[in-house]
């Protein structure tokens, strides 16, 4: 069963304007709390309680925007959701939020590295929260931008896909971001607090650790589709550097 925080007599228009967030949480009274919450901001929000839930309404409509996941749900491990929502064969995968009472950061670190974009540790403010979505939010918009190109490597932030001649690899939210602002430095140095940065078109923060999570998952993925071709360096004094062969 699913919640409903619009009446389907609203104008289509208005509901099309609004950032449509999946709340995955079975709290009975800490999820009705923060969709009413989050309906007060402007969200449109739908309400899961379930893992099998959440999945039906990603595959049957209408597709979120963004995911709030609490880690902690009755039918599923919190890792297995990330695993889970990740595996889903999605064009566009929203970003994942993880709300979680866990302050265990090799558990953030595992949550990062399955596919999450960002993570809050309960109890926490509202207003941190609506913060972090509009910044979720707003790097979605941005990526509907055209691509970029760093020497042959294309990276189409549409899709977020990473073309090398007939190679290609998909990669999350967070890994995008990352892998573009490397293309950004024009394969200069850029330290692990610019990476985490956020800037014009791109406003996601990351703490350090965080980005070398993300630099992390970039490598093995990278190297798993262009082997030697696409590479990350990496500098003690200098930081991280973006090089591509052909």
């Amino acid at each position: 069963m699913r919640h409903w925080t619009a009446s389907h007599d609203h104008k289509a228009w208005f509901l099309q304007s609004r950032t449509r967030i999946l709340l995955v949480e079975d709290h009975p009274e800490l999820g009705p709390s923060i969709r009413q919450a989050l309906t007060r901001e402007g969200f449109e929000v739908i309400l899961a309680v379930t893992l099998q839930e959440a999945l039906d309404c990603l595959i049957q409509g209408p597709r979120p925007h963004l995911i709030v996941l609490d880690l902690s749900l009755p039918d599923a491990d919190g890792l297995e959701a990330i695993r889970t929502l990740r595996a889903l064969p999605l064009t566009d995968p929203p970003p994942i939020l993880i709300l979680t009472v866990y302050r265990d950061v090799d558990l953030r670190v595992h949550a990062l590295e399955m596919g999450a974009d960002d993570f809050m540790v309960k109890p926490f403010a509202i207003k941190e929260l609506i913060a972090r979505l509009r910044a979720l939010s707003r790097r979605g918009r941005a990526d509907h931008r055209g691509p970029v190109a760093f020497g042959p490597l294309i990276m189409d932030p549409r899709d977020r896909t990473v073309r090398l001649e007939e190679k290609v690899v998909s990669l999350t939210p967070g890994e995008f971001a990352i892998l573009r602002r490397l293309a950004m430095a024009g394969g200069g140095p850029v330290s692990g607090s610019d990476l985490g940065e956020p800037r014009a078109g791109d406003p996601i923060s990351l703490s350090e650790g965080a980005v070398r999570v993300l630099i992390h998952r970039l490598r093995r993925k990278l190297s798993r589709v262009f082997g030697d071709q696409v590479l990350i360096r990496w500098n003690r004094l200098e930081g991280y550097r973006l090089e591509v062969r052909r």
